[in-house]
Formats: C-alpha cells, sequence, structure tokens
C-alpha cells in the first residue's frame, strides 16, 4: 500500500465545538455545511471512533448540521489524514 497525502476535498466543510465555540474549516473557500457538536465528539467522528451512517451522524445525536449534508458526508468519506 503506498502512503500519501491526503487530497484537499472539492468544498469546505466547518466544524463548531458546542463547549467553547471554536470553529474550524476544512477544504478550500466557504464552507457548504457546518457540522457542531462537543469537541470530543467532533474528534472521535474525524478519526472514525463514533459509529455514524456514512460518517454523518444521525439526528438525535448531539450533532447539528447545516447545510450540504451529501456533500458532508463526501468530505467525511475521504481521507482525512496520510
Amino acid at each position: 500500500m503506498e502512503r500519501g497525502r491526503a487530497q484537499p476535498p472539492r468544498y469546505a466543510l466547518q466544524l463548531t465545538a458546542t463547549g467553547t465555540g471554536a470553529a474550524w474549516t476544512y477544504g478550500p473557500g466557504t464552507p457548504v455545511v457546518t457540522l457542531t457538536a462537543p469537541a470530543e465528539d467532533l474528534l472521535l467522528l474525524l478519526w472514525g471512533r463514533l459509529p455514524a451512517e456514512g460518517r454523518l451522524p444521525a439526528e438525535g445525536r448531539a450533532f447539528a448540521c447545516d447545510g450540504d449534508r451529501q456533500a458532508g458526508r463526501r468530505i467525511l468519506e475521504g481521507p482525512l489524514t496520510a
């Protein structure tokens, strides 16, 4: 298996931590989707440690998703680390 660098996504995803209000954007341009949750849950999701339908949490969890949900799934399904 060849190791390489993760390619940036086509669209931007914004992650917002509910406990601190801190926000991070992953990808180019203006975010098309915003995922809001406690920082711990955001990290667990990004590292694939939370069970989630298509790696985007179902409603009812502590996550809120605003914007293009399908684009958010595509971003999270791609490799996020090298």
